[in-house]
């Protein structure tokens, strides 16, 4: 909370420096694209700290990650999007999502090699 407090402060007063923001007006030049990146990110933000606050931070991130491989397939099979399939962005994604769902499948492992050590001595 702190930290985004800060963020709003800085911004604003940023808003400031330039002198035609505030004599424009705030929201001059937006569009309905616009809003609606600004709904998507907000929406996303308030479920990623929802999600934050139930689940780990390690299993947030596999989310994310699998967010990043839906948005990825999204640009290439909607038409909106000149994007075309390519095989290493794929595995690439692929790689992050994989070693992040390794290390939380390993997390149980790891802790029954450590009490298997604590009864051997």
């Amino acid at each position: 909370v702190q930290f985004k407090c800060a963020w709003c402060l800085t911004i604003l007063a940023l808003s400031f420096m330039d002198g035609k923001t505030w004599q424009n007006g705030f929201f001059t030049g937006w569009n309905g694209v616009t809003v609606g990146v600004l709904a998507s990110f907000t929406v996303k933000g308030w479920s990623t700290m929802y999600l934050l606050a139930i689940l780990d931070s390690v299993l947030k991130n596999i989310g994310e990650a699998t967010s990043v491989l839906v948005i990825y397939f999204m640009q290439v099979f909607l038409p909106v999007f000149e994007d075309q399939f390519e095989i290493p962005k794929f595995l690439s994604v692929m790689v992050v999502i994989l070693s992040v769902t390794a290390y939380v499948g390993s997390k149980t492992v790891v802790e029954k090699a450590a009490k298997y050590d604590k009864m051997q001595k």
